[in-house]
């Protein structure tokens, strides 16, 4: 039995007013709803996983996380190239919007451009995250750091102000806006800066902490405390979770680690099963 008079129960078709087409998302550069409206529209499996694996990539640049960006890449590319089997149209789409070979050394140069202590030569160094809208930002983002760690606050307002144009959800670039204010004295513009980036990022430790600092000079004191102690749990947690990342990518990186954990996994196993038949008295 249907129930078609019920308000909301009718299904929307990709296109329509319900749920956009995918490519309409992808088009703009948000791959987290592109991914979401293929999910909810039955798209191909490998059109949701080239999604996801780019809204993924978005994260982890954001969040300057490299390693895993590149993770990110290679299962983009690994989708899309399931997809050249069967959907071409959509696979080639997909490449003019972002290709790997050029997402590649875009995430490339990102990871390899701090030390620079002049903006001329970072932004050069910049040039291929510059000439993807999935990099733009956090290219933008790093000038602005420079120019802060300068002394250049007009100028780093503004490239942490362009990082936003180009990505209103980069929760990094807002977080330096509000450092910026929070510097200036400007304590309810800094706090309402931080509470936006917890809004994109409630994981954030350093959104928490500053949010805490902020709320002190504010002489809110109880709301510090608890903003800073949250800070502190999460920045705990983050501290384990990137050690065990960057244990991952080192034995991703190098085989012969793999074979020396496996090595000392076996040893402490011998080690123990020896220990238990002592205790059962063995000689």
């Amino acid at each position: 039995m249907t129930d078609s008079a019920r308000p909301g129960s009718e299904v929307a078709l990709p296109g329509e007013s319900g749920v956009p087409d995918w490519k309409t998302f992808a088009r703009s550069g948000e791959w987290r709803r592109a991914q979401a409206a293929a999910t909810l529209t039955n798209a191909d499996p490998d059109v949701v996983a080239a999604l996801s694996a780019l809204s993924a990539l978005q994260g982890d640049v954001r969040a300057r996380k490299y390693p895993a960006a590149r993770r990110g890449l290679s299962a983009y590319a690994a989708a899309l190239s399931e997809l050249d089997t069967r959907a071409q149209g959509e696979a080639a789409l997909l490449r003019s919007l972002a290709a790997p070979e050029v997402l590649t050394p875009a995430v490339d140069a990102l990871d390899r451009a701090s030390g620079e202590a002049d903006p001329g030569e970072l932004q050069a160094k910049l040039a291929p995250a510059h000439a993807h809208a999935l990099t733009r930002a956090e290219a933008m983002n790093a000038l602005g750091v420079l120019h802060a760690l300068r002394g250049e606050g007009e100028a780093a307002r503004a490239r942490f102000e362009e990082a936003l144009a180009h990505d209103a959800e980069h929760y990094r670039a807002r977080m330096n806006v509000g450092n910026l204010d929070l510097e200036a004295g400007q304590l309810p513009e800094a706090e309402a800066a931080y509470r936006e980036v917890l809004k994109l990022a409630p994981e954030y430790d350093g959104a928490h902490h500053n949010l805490g600092v902020a709320l002190r000079r504010q002489g809110k004191l109880y709301e510090s405390v608890g903003s800073i102690r949250k800070a502190q749990r999460l920045g705990v947690r983050g501290a384990q979770a990137a050690a065990k990342e960057d244990m991952q990518e080192q034995l991703r990186l190098n085989p012969r680690l793999r074979w020396i954990r496996a090595g000392v996994f076996v040893g402490v196993a011998l080690l123990l099963g020896l220990l238990a038949w002592l205790g059962r008295g063995g000689t």
